[in-house]
């Protein structure tokens, strides 16, 4: 009877040995990925400080800026700038 229970105890811990080294293999490779992206995030950050990409801090270059208005009659109404209370 305790050859049994010897045996079960010994495929258990096999199992659990495995287990284990699974989990520290995956673990291991999320952390190697997670350190990846870091380095690659800063070095886009460090790009974007060179001045290799566009800036992204809302200094952005509209083209429209001093185009003309697209509604021609916008400045032909005569009664755009009255200004009229109806409580009065």
């Amino acid at each position: 009877m305790s050859k049994k229970y010897i045996i079960i105890v010994s495929v258990l811990l096999v199992l659990v040995l495995i287990g284990g080294a699974y989990y520290w293999q995956v673990k291991r490779q999320k952390s190697e990925a997670e350190q990846a992206l870091k380095e690659v995030n800063t070095g886009v950050a460090s790009e974007v400080s060179d001045g290799t990409l566009p800036a992204l801090d809302g200094g952005a270059i509209n083209p429209m800026d001093g185009a003309q208005s697209a509604n021609p009659y916008e400045e032909a109404n005569p009664f755009s700038k009255v200004k009229t209370n109806p409580f009065e």
